[in-house]
C-alpha cells in the first residue's frame, strides 16, 4: 500500500542573534533540551542552525538502504 505524503522542508534555518541575545554554553544546552525534537547546532560565529526532524518517509528510505 502506498501512502501519499507531503514533502517536509529539510533545509536548515539559520538564526542570527544580536550580541545581547548571545547564549553561553549552559544556556545553549538548555535551549537544545527544551527543543529535543529539533537538531540544533551553533556555529563559531554564534549563528543557530535548526534542522527539522526527519519524517517517516526519510526513515523508510533509510530502512530500504540498510536492507540492501
Amino acid at each position: 500500500m502506498k501512502v501519499a505524503t507531503t514533502p517536509v522542508e529539510t533545509n536548515p534555518i539559520v538564526l542570527r542573534m544580536p550580541p545581547a541575545w548571545a547564549m553561553d554554553d549552559d544556556q545553549f544546552f538548555e535551549f537544545c533540551q527544551i527543543n529535543r525534537d529539533l537538531r540544533i547546532e551553533r556555529t563559531l560565529d554564534g549563528e543557530i542552525i535548526v534542522m527539522p526532524p526527519t519524517g517517516g518517509e526519510t526513515s523508510q528510505k533509510n530502512s530500504n538502504i540498510n536492507f540492501q
